[in-house]
């Protein structure tokens, strides 16, 4: 929608709705209250005065409303409609929808301010009395019902255009969002409008004429205009709900006048919240599965052709094949003759084959006894072997703690002579000092002589421990002696259990070598065997085959003419199938013209 489409469709609405205001609303509202307030010519002009003062002043109201309609179509222009996302879209179509429910405020405001201001502006020429402000207090029952109704209905007629656009018709709405006034209520509204009036009016006026306020019949040209006023009043307002169901009933009437030409493209325009708008919204969904359906159609045709023509191609191979098959049975008749001769011939070696492999299964039986007999003696070598090394190796380590107390015991003993030799020299001091003590007995005299045999006794035992000293450090160094011999011949004795026990283990290593080679032949004659084993099963197998071989080749023979009398009986099936395949072809033809009827 651009800038002048929006403006056409505002001033449309503006100048539809402010027209029944004028040329309706008003002077059935100014004729009510001259009649219904006994006005004079006088009184009757000045409040014909202030009504057109107020209309003219109360057009605020309309300016904000087109406005607010301006600010809403500025979304539907090119520019700012692109840039809007599928929520900014919906919003704008719920907020055209719900205008014609809440145009109400508008009007309401409108009238209010209208009544009320001319009221005040009668002041000015008049003061009203009681009698004649009274019927200002009964125009809204009379105005705001049916003035509502129209108002509503034309709103909703004219916006039914931009929202049957092909801007708007595809923009799916939140059913939450959407004020929803239900056919019931527009119906009942309308007829409580329409019947409310009129009552109201004349009830006024007969109130009026019983209390004797007014004479009915000194008010017969404003009581007979306000009647015309009135129908036409009531007229436009029947009219405007007739347009409304009718312009609802009609979209569905050419949507299914559409569908009942094929035309599955075109969607139900949602133009009012009742159930005929609403129901749109399913309509539309059922037009899409539909469509969505035909379309499956279509390709199903399009692929069921294709596969027919597929068909009859394979169908006319399948034919020249059988042909071929049938010529290919007459030379299979001749070659079964010769696989029974082969056959024959293969009994014969078959049975040969099997002799020889039973034979050469009984050597394999002997060989692998010897070989088993020569991997037990060398496990039992292989056995002892390994005691010799575990005796060797704890001789060994026996040797070595032998070797470790001998080399203990020499150092002792060296230390021992190193005890004797200071033993030694204490002998020599003992002997130092019993000389010196027999000399000082001496020069003592008489006094000294108890002195001097302790002297003489301790010289005697200082020589005895030196002779002692003597014989130990002699048996010291001859243990000392002794103690290296046994060491060397240790030693030596160690070196050559080290020598026994590195032959002992490269014996093992050759033993295991061996042992492992007769484990390999036990293996490799067990895998000769069982193949020999497998090869007399297959020769004895293979003798049975083909003696069943010379059984089934007789049968073969019966069965080659069976295939022969087959592929005859499949020619002519084929040929069916053929005839079948063209009239699928032309009937897929059909199907895929049928279904073109539908525009999707």
């Amino acid at each position: 929608m651009d800038k002048r489409e929006s403006w056409k469709v505002r001033w449309k609405i503006t100048i539809g709705m402010e027209v029944m205001t004028s040329v309706l609303a008003v002077p059935l509202a100014v004729l009510f209250i001259i009649a219904a307030g006994a006005y004079d010519f006088g009184k009757s002009l000045a409040l014909i005065i202030c009504a057109a003062i107020s209309l003219f002043t109360s057009f605020v109201v309309p300016t904000v409303r087109f406005l607010y309609l301006g600010r809403v179509f500025r979304s539907l222009e090119t520019e700012q409609w692109t840039k809007l996302n599928a929520v900014g879209k919906s919003a704008v179509k719920e907020k055209l929808l719900n205008f014609p429910l809440y145009n109400t405020i508008f009007y309401v405001v409108q009238w209010s301010y209208g009544i009320f201001s001319a009221w005040e502006y009668m002041h000015y020429f008049f003061r009203p009395t009681f009698l004649e402000s009274l019927p200002f207090a009964f125009l809204p029952a009379i105005i705001y019902p049916i003035l509502g109704v129209s108002h509503f209905f034309m709103t909703e007629s004219i916006l039914s255009q931009v929202l049957e656009s092909d801007q708007l018709i595809g923009i799916q709405v939140r059913e939450p969002s959407v004020r929803k006034v239900p056919i019931f209520a527009r119906i009942f509204a309308t007829i409580v409008a329409i019947s409310l009036m009129p009552v109201i009016i004349f009830g006024y006026l007969l109130f009026e004429e019983t209390a004797g306020w007014v004479k009915l019949g000194n008010i017969t040209v404003p009581l007979l205009l306000t009647g015309f006023f009135m129908l036409v009043t009531v007229a436009v307002a029947s009219y405007l709900l007739a347009v409304s169901i009718r312009k609802n009933s009609g979209n569905m009437v050419n949507i299914f006048g559409g569908m009942s030409n094929g035309d599955l493209v075109s969607e139900l325009p949602m133009i009012s919240t009742d159930e005929l708008g609403r129901s749109g919204k399913a309509l539309n969904e059922f037009i899409k599965r539909l469509r969505i359906i035909v379309k499956s159609v279509i390709r199903e045709a399009d692929r069921l052709s294709e596969s027919s023509k597929k068909l009859e191609e394979n169908t006319k191979e399948l034919s020249r094949k059988m042909q071929d098959q049938a010529a290919s049975t007459e030379q299979m008749s001749a070659g079964v003759e010769e696989i029974a001769a082969s056959i024959t011939s293969t009994a014969a070696r078959a049975d040969g084959q099997a002799e020889i492999a039973k034979k050469a299964t009984e050597s394999l039986a002997e060989l692998e006894g010897r070989i088993r007999q020569v991997h037990l003696a060398l496990s039992e070598t292989k056995a002892d072997a390994d005691r010799m090394k575990a005796e060797t190796s704890k001789g060994t380590h026996a040797l070595q703690g032998t070797t470790r107390a001998m080399a203990e015991i020499e150092e002792s003993t060296t230390r021992m002579g190193s005890t004797v030799n200071v033993i030694h020299e204490i002998t020599d001091r003992i002997g130092l000092l019993s000389l010196n003590a027999a000399i000082e007995a001496a020069r003592a005299g008489e006094a000294g002589k108890g002195f001097a045999v302790v002297a003489q006794e301790i010289s005697k035992l200082g020589e005895q421990t030196q002779e002692n000293a003597k014989r130990i450090r002699s048996a010291i160094k001859d243990a000392l002696s002794a103690t290296q011999s046994g060491r060397e011949v240790i030693e030596s004795t160690q070196v050559v259990f080290e020598k026994i026990g590195y032959t002992v283990t490269t014996t093992l290593n050759r033993v295991s070598e061996v042992a492992e080679l007769s484990d390999y032949q036990l293996s490799a004659s067990a895998a000769v065997r069982s193949a020999f084993g497998d090869l007399t099963r297959s020769a004895e197998e293979i003798r049975n085959h083909t003696q069943e071989q010379a059984q089934t080749s007789g049968e073969f023979s019966k069965t080659i003419v069976a295939i022969s009398e087959t592929t005859e009986l499949l020619n002519r099936v084929v040929e069916e199938i053929d005839s079948l395949a063209e009239r699928l072809a032309t009937q897929s033809t059909a199907l895929k013209g049928d279904v073109a009827f539908f525009q999707t």
